[in-house]
């Protein structure tokens, strides 16, 4: 009881009836099957240890997700024992939780988190462990509003099957937008979601609850022209009326589903809040015979895909991507200053100039001894995220600590960059970091780096760089068009005859590795070209735009670099293009070069006392939108026409999965209160999908709700006696 001696209220505690009224849950699914779903999901939405803390239930979430599985599974064998010929399934109801990681309840503090991704990984892990015992087929994560929750989801599913060696159950994935805008509550739009968990290898990727159909359809058609796999849709019965129900009957909502199914758009429709069985029934009679939407091509040479709150598609019309390197404390002393002393709102405005100057990615880096990078990782990644101007691009994630690493990755609903991995540590450590990275769905930066050092010349650029490349595709299957190579830009100039070649090694190593190894992005550090000119800036702009000038055609699609800070070609005077092309290409006709550029660097630094007629050097100022439309001017002159490296296990592709079925069997086994292995799941679907819409099931809690239920209801025998209150003494 609380302080005034009333106890917690269950009442409207849905999951809580898969003990106190187990036959009415078990005959609300069977009423669904038999209206038509193939599907039906478990009554466990809120079957998580956060959610139902709330109700001081989470002592019972192992035994609540493991009953509501069964009861599922009850209703499936009894609906197929009467209709062998269309066997039932059951899928896993995992909820968003009442608790968001891209979101801060606090108005004071945008950083603050009541929730961390680690305890929101474990929650769901236990779910999905009481799920997988009670026998569901398949796991829907659900009713996404923040991107952030659904990753730790993905990730809960992979590490529960990995602690327990078991075969992973396919996964359905399904966010809700909340309005026109087409966003999530956490502001993602829906190609940008799509983007953010595909790396789930999902057997369907989906929009459910929030808008109508007829609202929802634009979207919906967005998301099936972008995935590459099955799609699904079940949304509410119309918009919520000024009461809170929903007006549409199941003829509206059925017609407005037709228009789906004669566009082709459809392969799994079902219904939300405000749908009965009926609704569900009217929708299959109403799409029967209508074509089902085909699977897509897969492109031979996939491009890669980023995100922020929006999409970063990088084809290969998209040109030289800026990556602003402000946020970075090894790029910026006036960031480094900042974050050093705490000053975090300044810090923001940093972040925000590299925006308004056109960067496309930004970089973050808090390597510092007078910090901790993690907790700096951390907080200023959860306040980069509720800043709508920053969060919109994708983030790269800086640090030579892999904790530092991580700690961003799990602050971060969009898919980043890792920067970076490599060698140096040796295959076991550079393989288990990559296959983190694809843990987190991010892309990753390898350095040419092996276990002897850093790759100085051509040739040990190219093998250290094949040889990643091998290691990632045959030993995880990484993902290659996540793979950006970082051929390491080495000092150029110096007065070191060896050191002469650097920059054209670079550039040429760039363009072998692109025509041997399919897919991949290759980045580079500017400013290291240029470190024996320290001082002198407009020569080291020079070096990097002539320098780029000839790199991005042979390759090079990304760098860190100051945004709005970089002239254009033509902005720079003929002889001092001239001097840093013969320096970076390291080729005159009488092979003085670098001694003619280092006079000049003299010169540009100390210029003669009697005041030539032009200054040494000449560039002319440009706007940075001038400056990128240049730079994605220049097209990569270098094609790739090698054959993909096969993973020494061949992948699973959920969609594509064409195993034997036998039907009749299939339906036994359920009959008998079995779970049919993830293939044969994933071969009848594939199967039936390629004929016919298949169909979900409706509102569970709509259903539930108009049983008006009281509170001795959700109590039942087993909890009519107890007295709680939540942890701030509130009923």
């Amino acid at each position: 009881v609380d302080a005034n001696g009333v106890p917690v209220s269950l009442k409207g505690n849905n999951d809580l009836l898969c003990f106190s009224k187990p036959d009415l849950v078990k005959d609300i699914h069977k009423e669904y099957f038999m209206g038509g779903s193939d599907i039906c999901e478990t009554n466990t939405f809120n079957g998580t240890t956060i959610s139902q803390g709330e109700y001081k239930m989470q002592d019972v979430v192992y035994e609540m997700n493991k009953l509501g599985a069964e009861l599922a599974k009850k209703a499936a064998a009894e609906v197929t024992k009467e209709q062998p010929h269309k066997p039932r399934f059951v899928a896993g109801a995992v909820g968003p939780t009442s608790r968001t990681l891209s979101v801060s309840p606090s108005v004071e503090d945008p950083s603050f988190r009541n929730v961390t991704w680690d305890e929101l990984v474990e929650a769901y892990v236990d779910q999905i462990r009481g799920l997988h015992d009670g026998g569901v087929d398949l796991l829907m994560i659900e009713t996404i509003f923040d991107t952030q929750n659904a990753k730790a989801a993905i990730y809960a599913v992979d590490e529960y099957f990995e602690r327990t060696g078991k075969e992973r159950l396919p996964v359905m994935i399904s966010a809700t937008i909340v309005d026109n805008s087409g966003r999530t509550l956490s502001g993602q739009t829906i190609e940008a979601f799509f983007v953010s968990v595909k790396h789930a290898r999902a057997f369907t990727i989906g929009i459910n609850c929030a808008l109508g159909a007829a609202q929802m359809k634009k979207f919906y058609k967005t998301l099936s022209d972008i995935n590459l796999g099955w799609c699904h849709v079940y949304p509410n019965a119309g918009l919520p009326n000024a009461m809170g129900g929903y007006d549409e009957d199941p003829d509206k909502f059925a017609t407005n589903l037709l228009d789906y199914a004669q566009d082709g758009l459809l392969n799994f429709v079902g219904g939300c809040c405000g749908t009965f069985p009926s609704h569900i029934k009217a929708v299959a009679d109403k799409v029967n015979g209508c074509p089902v939407r085909k699977l897509p091509e897969l492109p031979k040479y996939p491009c890669m895909q980023l995100s922020g709150l929006e999409p970063c598609i990088l084809t290969p019309d998209s040109g030289f991507q800026w990556v602003g390197e402000r946020c970075n404390l090894m790029g910026s002393a006036k960031f480094k200053k900042l974050v050093d002393a705490y000053k975090w709102d300044e810090a923001m405005e940093v972040c925000l100039a590299q925006c308004d100057k056109k960067a496309d990615i930004l970089d973050f880096n808090f390597d510092s001894d007078l910090i901790d990078g993690k907790t700096a990782m951390g907080k200023f990644m959860r306040l980069c995220v509720t800043e709508p101007n920053v969060a919109r691009l994708p983030f790269m994630i800086d640090s030579s600590k892999w904790p530092v690493i991580e700690e961003g990755l799990k602050c971060v609903q969009g898919k980043c960059i890792v920067n970076s991995i490599s060698l140096k540590p040796g295959e076991a450590e550079f393989l288990a970091h990559a296959k983190q990275c694809m843990r987190f769905g991010a892309a990753v930066v390898i350095m040419a780096f092996d276990e002897q050092g850093q790759a100085a010349t051509f040739e040990d650029k190219v093998r250290i760089c094949q040889r990643s490349y091998k290691l990632l595709r045959e030993k995880l299957n990484f993902p290659p068009e996540d793979i950006i190579f970082d051929c390491n830009v080495l000092t150029i100039a110096t007065g070191l005859p060896e050191h002469n070649s650097y920059g054209i090694d670079f550039i040429n190593a760039v363009a072998e590795i692109k025509r041997t190894c399919p897919c991949v992005s290759f980045s580079g550090g500017l400013s290291n070209l240029s470190f024996s000119f320290r001082g002198l800036t407009a020569l080291r702009d020079a070096m990097h735009t002539v320098f780029l000038q000839h790199a991005v055609p042979k390759g090079l699609n990304m760098s860190i670099v100051n945004p709005g800070g970089l002239p254009r070609y033509q902005d720079i005077d003929a002889k001092t293009r001239k001097l840093c092309e013969e320096v970076i290409l390291n080729k005159s006709d009488d092979g003085k070069h670098v001694e003619r550029f280092l006079e000049f660097a003299e010169q540009v630094k100390n210029p003669p006392a009697a005041a030539p007629p032009a200054p040494a050097m000449k560039i002319e100022k440009s706007s940075p939108d001038q400056q990128k439309e240049s730079l994605r001017s220049l097209k990569c002159e270098v094609e790739c026409s090698a054959e993909h490296i096969q993973p020494e296990q061949p992948p699973v592709d959920p969609c594509r999965l064409d195993c034997p079925v036998d039907k009749q069997a299939l339906a036994e086994k359920i009959i008998a209160g079995q779970t049919p292995s993830p293939s044969e799941v994933l071969s009848y679907f594939n199967k039936e999908l390629k004929e016919r819409i298949c169909f979900l099931d409706g509102g569970m809690g709509t259903r539930i709700q108009a049983e008006k239920l009281e509170e001795a209801d959700y109590r039942g025998d087993r909890f009519k006696d107890w007295s709680d209150v939540d942890a701030n003494g509130v009923p």
